[in-house]
């Protein structure tokens, strides 16, 4: 199967926002330093909170606009990780 038609089975895990378009998700029992995956059609990013990108096909406009987000919304991020990094409190 490949990432274009497996999109949107895998946008609906951990799912904490919904762009134009793409997704952000936080999922569970991943290593750290805190990150999220940032889902697009045409590729997917981890994003880390000390701004580091490793990036595979998602448009510049699309990592600066889930960059963004996550800075305004940076208590939620850490919240979402810490839930899904933890069984016991899912």
């Amino acid at each position: 199967m490949t990432w274009r038609n497996n999109f949107s089975t895998l946008a609906c895990m951990g799912k904490i926002f919904t762009g134009n378009g793409w997704i952000i998700k936080v999922q569970g029992a991943e290593h750290p330093p805190v990150h999220v995956h940032v889902l697009h059609p045409d590729g997917k990013a981890v994003l880390f909170l000390d701004g580091t990108v490793i990036n595979s096909g998602v448009p510049a406009k699309i990592v600066a606009e889930a960059t963004m987000w996550i800075t305004e919304n940076m208590a939620l991020v850490m919240q979402e990780w810490s839930l899904l990094g933890n069984p016991e409190k899912r």
